[in-house]
């Protein structure tokens, strides 16, 4: 998370039990690829990618001093091997591409992804393991945002201490919602935002669900989510103002 901070903070361009009687206790999970990741692809891309508990995978990528675009798939891993599939919104092309890809991983320290001819070598980031803060969380933020279907825009948020979530209308939008920890007790957010306008690049009425991952040290916070059918979305990276 701190590297993408660094980068993007000038724009953005989004087991089985055994049966007959045997008491003997499955044996626990073994560690998978859980947490937050950053590292370079081959493409000469920064990527951030957070796997969350249940296997769902986020991230973001940047291209220069801009993020280039938003990934979203889930991802199996056990046994230091990890396989998965997912999607790749391009921003500067405005293209949506699909994927599998698969690697090996030691768990909170390094992991190796290969999809398409592109590889990432990435590291741990210690961050996730840090106790989740609404109150850290709560505050106004002046940032950029961007879907699939709409350009660069400046936006304002506000967090209130109880998890409300609000931009003020903008060019005949507005968008409402909720923030709060997951239950995994992880520092990252589940978000949830409904898009009100006829000028909603999303849609008027179009829910979202997404994560909300903040850094106290910088005080940014990079949000990403999608719509229900996970064909659109938006990315929003924004500083704290006060």
């Amino acid at each position: 998370m701190k590297k993408l901070i660094s980068i993007a903070c000038v724009s953005v361009l989004l087991a089985a039990c055994g049966g007959g009687g045997d008491d003997t206790a499955a044996p626990a999970a073994g560690p998978t690829a859980e947490g937050f990741w950053g590292g370079t692809a081959s493409s000469g891309a920064e990527v951030f990618l957070a796997i969350l508990e249940n296997g769902e995978t986020w991230g973001a990528y940047t291209s220069g001093d801009s993020i280039a675009g938003a990934l979203y798939g889930n991802t199996t891993s056990s046994g230091g091997k990890l396989s998965g599939s997912g999607r790749d919104f391009n921003i500067p092309s405005r293209t949506v591409t699909t994927a599998s890809y698969s690697g090996s991983f030691t768990a909170k320290t390094s992991i190796s992804l290969s999809a398409s001819g592109t590889t990432l070598n990435g590291t741990y980031d210690s961050d996730y393991d840090t106790a989740p803060s609404l109150a850290a969380l709560t505050g106004s933020y002046s940032g950029s945002g961007v879907s699939g279907n709409s350009s660069v825009q400046s936006i304002t948020v506000t967090i209130s201490p109880a998890g409300a979530v609000s931009t003020p209308g903008s060019m005949g939008c507005s968008a409402a919602g909720t923030v709060a920890p997951r239950p995994s007790g992880k520092n990252i957010f589940n978000v949830s935002m409904t898009f009100t306008g006829s000028s909603c690049a999303l849609g008027n009425g179009t829910q979202t669900n997404g994560i909300a991952v903040y850094d106290p040290e910088s005080q940014k916070v990079l949000v990403l989510a999608m719509n229900s059918a996970k064909s659109d979305g938006y990315i929003y990276f924004g500083g704290k103002t006060k």
